[in-house]
């Protein structure tokens, strides 16, 4: 079978407001590379954006040369109305160190909603906002790889 062309597979463009919208972007963010110099927090502007790595779980396997083929791509993901920022599990000097995005999840408290980006290694950045509004859009064409993210204990077919 012949090399599929990264060029000719669509951009992924999403947009968050509310919590179901929230479970579908975080589907397709899941396994994504997030570098920590890539994200920034803006409280005049009230957004914290970043960059990621994003693995193509809606672009099925194809093989090359007898070894699977997967894609990754550039992505971009904002989110707006965000009061604050915290973070626990990882330090801000580490920043060439990328986290492995799993889930992101939200829940409301009082006020205001709590924006949880869970990571492995027990990490988490949590952002305090006061509507959800979130972007997510890929930058570039995807680029193969071979590797496909897996979890411990998951059976791959």
């Amino acid at each position: 079978m012949t090399l599929v062309d990264s060029m000719a597979l669509p951009r992924l463009k999403i947009k968050a407001e509310d919590t179901e919208d929230l479970h579908i972007l975080s589907a397709h963010l899941q396994d994504a590379l997030v570098p920590l110099h890539s994200l920034h927090f803006d409280p005049e502007q009230q957004t914290f954006s970043g960059l990621c790595h994003r693995f193509c779980w809606e672009h099925d396997g194809h093989f090359f040369q007898n070894k699977a083929l997967y894609h990754r791509v550039h992505a971009g993901l904002t989110f707006r109305h965000v009061r604050s920022v915290h973070h626990k599990g990882f330090h801000r000097s580490l920043e060439k160190h990328p986290l492995n995005l799993l889930t992101i999840q939200s829940n409301e408290k009082g006020r205001y909603a709590h924006v949880h980006l869970i990571f492995s290694g027990q990490s988490e950045i949590r952002l305090e906002v006061a509507s959800l509004l979130c972007h997510l859009g890929d930058l570039h064409h995807p680029w193969p790889t071979h590797n496909q993210p897996s979890h411990e204990g998951e059976i791959n077919n």
